[in-house]
């Protein structure tokens, strides 16, 4: 099982509130072991193998493939994480009393001084940034609603994207390599995989 900074590294990419930009969302999703396979699954199919056009992941899925791909699997099934997103973001909600000891002991100088019932959230955004590669960042990181200092989170993201070379420097990023002219596009509780245009050279399609 991953340590502390890895924790706050998925923390940083998955953790937010809900309900974005006003829109009226289903109830959210939450990040599962089960979810990184069948993320994984629709991203093969999609972007791997071909098979299809096109796919769906549930927004909890997506959080727990993203998470893995920081380094930490299997998740603990223990992890009380919601998910949601909109068209704009993927948000996480939990409780710093919900956290892992792992993640409580690196989010120590941003949530070490709330109790446990306190609510710890933030925005993902999501970028397409060249043909090949989509971005997602870290935006806001709230307690209880109320946005925490950007220089108070940087600071410990900073250390995070040290040890951690699946982020950027800051601690702040995290960059997906796609297939060229293929798409990840957020959508209400769930991301949507859009391959490539088919290649009438290759077989399958």
């Amino acid at each position: 099982m991953a340590g502390g900074p890895a924790w706050l590294a998925a923390l940083a990419l998955v953790v937010g509130a809900p309900g974005a930009a006003g829109q009226r969302a289903p109830p959210p999703d939450s990040i599962r072991p089960e979810g990184v396979l069948r993320a994984s699954a629709t991203v093969d199919s999609v972007f791997v193998d071909r098979q299809i056009v096109d796919g769906y992941v549930g927004a909890g899925d997506w959080a727990s493939y993203l998470m893995a791909r920081l380094g930490i699997f299997p998740i603990p099934r223990d992890v009380k994480i919601e998910v949601a997103s909109d068209t704009s973001r993927i948000a996480l909600r939990t409780r710093v009393g919900d956290l892992p000891p792992q993640a409580r002991q690196a989010l120590g100088p941003l949530l070490g001084m709330f109790p446990a019932e306190t609510e710890v959230g933030g925005d993902i955004s999501l970028r397409r940034v060249a043909r090949e590669v989509v971005q997602f960042r870290l935006e806001t990181v709230r307690v209880n609603g109320i946005p925490l200092p950007d220089l108070l989170v940087q600071s410990v993201l900073l250390d995070v994207g040290r040890q951690y070379p699946a982020l950027t420097k800051s601690g702040r990023d995290l960059f997906v390599e796609i297939p060229r002219d293929a798409s990840v596009r957020l959508a209400v509780n769930r991301v949507h995989l859009v391959g490539p245009p088919a290649d009438p050279l290759r077989p399958g399609r």
